[in-house]
C-alpha cells in the first residue's frame, strides 16, 4: 500500500467520476506504470482488464485508445503529469489534477463536439493547440461510444483472447 498521504486529493466518488471513468483512470494508471517502470506488464494488466471488463471485442479496443492518448499526451504535453498508483486501494479513491484534465479530455471525446475536444486538448496540453491530443481523444470516443450501445455490450465471462 502507498505510504504518501493523499487526502488533500479529491476523492473519486466525490469528483463525480462515474463507474467508466474510473475503469478509464484504472487502465490510464496501469499504461502509465508500464511507462515509468518501462514494463510490459502495466500494458498487459490494462489489455487483460480490459477484456474482462468490456469483453473481447471490445475491451483491448479501449486498453489501445487509452495508450494512444499516453502517447499524445508524451508527445504534446508541457509538463508533466502526476498519477496515482493502479495497485494502492488508498490511491484507488483519489484522483490528481492532471488524472482529472485528462479523464475531462476523455469525455470531450466521448461526446463528439470537435470544438470541444480541441479545448480541453489544448487545456490538457497547456499549449493554444494539441491537434495529436485532440485526434487521440476524438478516436479514443468512437471507440468508447460502442460500450454505450447495446448491441456491443458484452456480458462478463465471454470468451477471452487469453
Amino acid at each position: 500500500m502507498c505510504t504518501e498521504d493523499h487526502g488533500i486529493l479529491p476523492d473519486i466518488h466525490a469528483a463525480g467520476l462515474g463507474e467508466i471513468e474510473r475503469e478509464w483512470l484504472y487502465l490510464l494508471r496501469l499504461h502509465c506504470t508500464s511507462y515509468e517502470h518501462n514494463r510490459v506488464d502495466g500494458l498487459d494488466s490494462a489489455i487483460s482488464h480490459a477484456e474482462n471488463r468490456f469483453g473481447a471485442d471490445l475491451g483491448p479496443g479501449i486498453a489501445a485508445r487509452i495508450a494512444v492518448l499516453v502517447r499524445a499526451m508524451r508527445t504534446e504535453r508541457y509538463g508533466t503529469f502526476g498519477y496515482l498508483s493502479p495497485h494502492c486501494p488508498v490511491c484507488r479513491q483519489r484522483i490528481t489534477e492532471d488524472e482529472w484534465d485528462l479523464v475531462a479530455l476523455m469525455r470531450a471525446g466521448c461526446q463528439g463536439d470537435r470544438s470541444g475536444i480541441a479545448d480541453a486538448a489544448a487545456h490538457f496540453a497547456r499549449r493554444p493547440e494539441a491537434p495529436v491530443l485532440a485526434g487521440a481523444a476524438a478516436r479514443f470516443g468512437m471507440t468508447a461510444a460502442a460500450l454505450g450501445r447495446p448491441e456491443t455490450r458484452v456480458a462478463a465471462g465471454g470468451a477471452m483472447l487469453h
